[in-house]
């Protein structure tokens, strides 16, 4: 009986999954690349033809994620300003909604990179510390100069201290309803919507205090 063999695409997704799912929950180096094949349902050989090594996999898994949700900040950041000076409000949500909203859309997959992301960002290994920079120190950029653009008073310092904060903020967020109900018996859930407006509101009062730091 003949099988049909999966489209290259395929293979290589199932193997980004896999990779992300083990990444987030192991680390890098708590990370088997057997088990991730095993999880993809491909032979180990596959992942070294699509990504050459571990750190190849890594690397790619974030470049895939971090090109989509950084596409999505710097259109709503250029919208922002074509139409004028936009909000502390505005900011935050254009750099936050994005990675939100895919963080908690299961279809996607996204919880399990902003795992990873959360993992990456408080590493204190070169390889963590490299892919961030590769992948966000440009999109950081410009938010830090969108904060200090609608407030030039701000110095460079509070507004980095804006951003990684905000960061944290949103990063804290994902997944927030599974700590919260265990806290809590009576705790309501709350829509993707909703959750993006709670955060918005709660990093952006911390925002506009630092604005006021000199």
């Amino acid at each position: 009986m003949l099988t049909q063999a999966r489209p290259d695409n395929d293979v290589s997704t199932a193997i980004l999954y896999a990779g992300e799912r083990a990444f987030a929950e192991y680390g890098y180096n708590g990370a088997s690349m057997r088990a991730i094949a095993r999880d993809a349902g491909v032979n180990q050989a596959m992942i070294a033809y699509y990504y050459g090594s571990k750190e190849g996999l890594l690397q790619a898994i974030m470049l895939r994620r971090s090109t989509f949700v950084n596409s999505q900040r710097e259109q709503r950041l250029g919208k922002l300003f074509s139409e004028g000076q936009p909000t502390v409000e505005q900011l935050v949500e254009a750099f936050l909604a994005p990675l939100i909203e895919l963080g908690t859309d299961a279809r996607l997959g996204g919880y399990s990179y902003v795992k990873l992301l959360a993992v990456l960002t408080h590493s204190v290994d070169d390889l963590a510390k490299r892919i961030i920079a590769e992948n966000f120190d440009g999109i950081a950029r410009r938010f830090v100069d969108a904060f200090r653009a609608i407030e030039p008073d701000m110095s460079e310092s509070d507004a980095i201290r804006a951003y990684l904060l905000s960061l944290g903020a949103g990063i804290a967020s994902v997944g927030i309803d599974g700590r919260a109900g265990r806290m809590s018996g009576n705790y309501d859930h709350i829509g993707t919507p909703e959750l993006v407006r709670s955060v918005v509101a709660f990093t952006s009062a911390g925002v506009r205090a630092l604005m006021k730091v000199h």
